[in-house]
């Protein structure tokens, strides 16, 4: 009896795996339609990528817009007119990297940025050096150090720019002492005008009270911030009468000062006073040569001034008539 089951259970199964062959055979498509549609898909997408590329090769040149924004009219014109004379593809096939290292390449650009804008196209966005002294005659220098020439030349005569000399390469060595030096003399009231630094690496500094001050490349700042003390101290009274200021001695300096004009004293030649006193020919120096009292219409005694000058001279540069001395 259970061997008849199963035999009928068996039967069963082929039939129904029977029918199920036979319904996945009717659904089931030929291998060569299969191919037929892998290409046709494959020729559209080819077909759909020739034609997007011979859109773009076809396209237009893009648009460059130069935004005008932290540009002084003449930086704006210049950037543009390069711009103009360069020759774009399309919107997408614009090489952005190449318009930058053009823009970044003139002197007086520090940064610069490119992007793409559907509305206005390739924008390119720069932003100028800023000048803060001048370098030589002919260029400027930024707080970096970095040299360079302006497009304006009317930005070459700065009043409030400091000037600075040297070797290019040297130009951030000077930049960076100017500003160390500014620092030290604030508080003085002093500020750098003028600074060199020769091939000797000597340094020729001139601040804008007119101080000159000359000082080697052997331990320049301590010399320096030392001379800011000494002014702001020993020598707060008598800054002004500094000329110049040698630091270039290992344990010392070297102070010129300005010379002081000698003391000029005037005498009514009507005034009984104005009379020779022989007692004190030795300390005064008479402007004229020779005085003859024979002549007071002619001589420098009956004008109005007599210029004397106080200093030692030899009584032999005056000439006194003895016989008409009163």
């Amino acid at each position: 009896m259970n061997t008849i089951m199963a035999q009928a259970v068996n039967e069963v199964n082929d039939l129904m795996s029977n029918d199920t062959l036979r319904s996945k055979s009717k659904l089931s498509m030929p291998s060569s339609a299969k191919y037929f549609f892998m290409a046709l898909f494959i020729g559209l997408l080819l077909l759909i990528l020739i034609m997007g590329a011979k859109a773009l090769r076809d396209a237009p040149p893009a648009a460059i817009q130069v935004s005008s924004e932290g540009l002084t009219s003449t930086q704006y014109q210049t950037l543009k007119q390069a711009m103009d004379q360069q020759k774009v593809s399309s919107f997408f096939t614009t090489d952005l990297q190449a318009l930058r290292d053009i823009v970044i390449g003139m002197a007086w650009v520090d940064q610069v940025s490119v992007t793409r804008d559907w509305q206005q196209g390739i924008v390119i966005t720069a932003l100028p050096k800023q000048a803060i002294a001048n370098f030589g005659t002919e260029r400027l220098v930024d707080a970096k150090g970095v040299v360079f020439v302006p497009t304006d030349n009317k930005d070459l005569r700065q009043q409030s720019f400091a000037n600075l000399q040297g070797e290019v390469d040297q130009a951030p060595v000077i930049m960076q002492q100017m500003q160390q030096v500014n620092d030290w003399y604030a508080p003085i009231d002093m500020q750098v005008e003028d600074i060199i630094l020769t091939k000797r690496m000597t340094w020729l500094i001139r601040f804008d009270n007119g101080l000159r001050v000359i000082v080697d490349n052997e331990n320049t700042a301590q010399k320096l911030l030392n001379l800011s003390q000494l002014l702001g101290n020993q020598l707060s009274s008598r800054r002004d009468e500094v000329q110049s200021v040698d630091l270039r001695y290992k344990n010392g300096f070297t102070i010129t000062w300005h010379a002081i004009e000698p003391v000029v004293a005037t005498t009514d030649a009507t005034d009984a006073s104005s009379k020779v006193d022989s007692t004190k020919v030795d300390s005064t120096k008479v402007t004229s040569s020779k005085v003859d009292n024979t002549k007071p219409d002619s001589t420098q005694v009956t004008s109005s001034k007599v210029d004397t000058k106080v200093a030692t001279t030899d009584i032999s540069t005056t000439e006194v008539d003895p016989t008409n001395r009163p």
